[in-house]
C-alpha cells in the first residue's frame, strides 16, 4: 500500500518533462480553469435564491478545508516528510482556517469582510504568478493540489462578493488593515521560530534578493508587505463599488 502511494503522488508520470511554469501553457490552461469555473458558477448561481447560494458557499469551503487538511496526510509521499511551507503562517494558508470561522462560526460576520476581500487576493496573486508550485508535471499531486487549493480559496471570495453575499463598505476597511498587521505578526513568529521565509518577511516574493544583496533591510519586509497588501485589499473595494454601479445603472435601463 505505501509503495502504491509513492506511485499514485509522484512528481512525474510519463517524463514529460512538462512544468507549471509562470506564463507556461500549462500556466494558462490552470488560468482558464479556474476563472472559467468562477465564472460558470457565477452565471449559475446568479439567479439562484440565498439558501442556494449559502449551500454553494459552504460547500466551497468544506472542500477547501478538505483539501487542506487531506494534504498533509500526503507530504510524507510526496515531499519526504513534512513540508513547513504549508503550515498556517502564509497568508493562503492561514486564510483557511480564517475561512472557515467565518463561514460556519456564528460570529464569523466580523470577521467575513475583511477575509474575503484577502481570499480574492491572495491566491490571485499566487494562481497569476505560481513560483513555488514545483517541478512536478502538471497533472502530478502536487500541482493539481496546490491550484485548487488557491482556486477554490480564490473562488470562495470572488464568488461572495459577485453573488452579493458580502456587500463591502470601504468605511471597514480599516479591518482588512487590522487582519494584515495580525498576520503579519503571526507570520514574523513562525519564521522566528522555525527559521522560515513565511509571508515573505524573510525575503522578497520574487526572491530577486532585494535583502540578501542588501536593497533593503530585513525589517522593511514587515512594513511593505502588509501595506501592498492593503493598497490592493482598496482596489478591490474600488473595483466592487465600480461593477456594482454599473450593475444598478444597467437595472435602471
Amino acid at each position: 500500500m505505501r509503495e502504491l502511494f509513492f506511485k499514485l503522488l509522484e512528481m512525474s508520470h510519463f517524463n514529460t518533462g512538462i512544468k507549471v511554469t509562470a506564463f507556461s501553457i500549462p500556466h494558462i490552461v490552470y488560468l482558464l480553469l479556474i476563472f472559467g469555473s468562477i465564472i460558470g458558477g457565477y452565471f449559475y448561481l446568479r439567479r439562484k435564491d440565498d439558501a442556494v447560494k449559502e449551500k454553494a458557499m459552504r460547500l466551497l469551503a468544506y472542500a477547501l478545508v478538505f483539501s487542506y487538511l487531506s494534504d498533509f496526510f500526503c507530504h510524507e509521499f510526496v515531499y519526504g516528510g513534512l513540508n513547513t511551507d504549508k503550515l498556517p503562517f502564509h497568508i493562503c494558508t492561514v486564510l483557511c482556517p480564517l475561512m472557515a470561522i467565518a463561514q460556519f462560526n456564528r460570529n464569523g460576520n466580523k470577521i467575513k469582510e475583511p477575509v474575503v476581500i484577502l481570499s480574492v487576493l491572495a491566491p490571485m496573486m499566487y494562481i497569476c504568478y505560481p513560483a513555488a508550485i514545483g517541478d512536478g508535471e502538471p497533472w502530478c499531486y502536487q500541482a493539481v493540489q496546490t491550484m485548487f487549493y488557491h482556486g477554490v480559496l480564490m473562488a470562495w471570495g470572488i464568488l461572495n462578493l459577485a453573488l452579493g453575499i458580502v456587500k463591502p463598505n470601504i468605511r471597514n476597511c480599516w479591518k482588512t488593515g487590522v487582519l494584515l498587521v495580525a498576520i503579519t505578526l503571526w507570520a514574523k513568529l513562525g519564521n522566528e521560530l522555525m527559521d522560515h521565509n513565511w509571508f515573505f518577511l524573510n525575503e522578497d516574493a520574487l526572491y530577486i534578493g532585494l535583502v540578501e544583496n542588501g536593497i533593503i533591510p530585513k525589517w522593511l519586509l514587515m512594513v511593505i508587505n502588509p501595506v501592498v497588501f492593503f493598497l490592493a485589499a482598496l482596489a478591490v473595494y474600488g473595483v466592487y463599488y465600480l461593477l456594482s454601479g454599473k450593475k444598478k445603472a444597467a437595472s435602471k435601463v
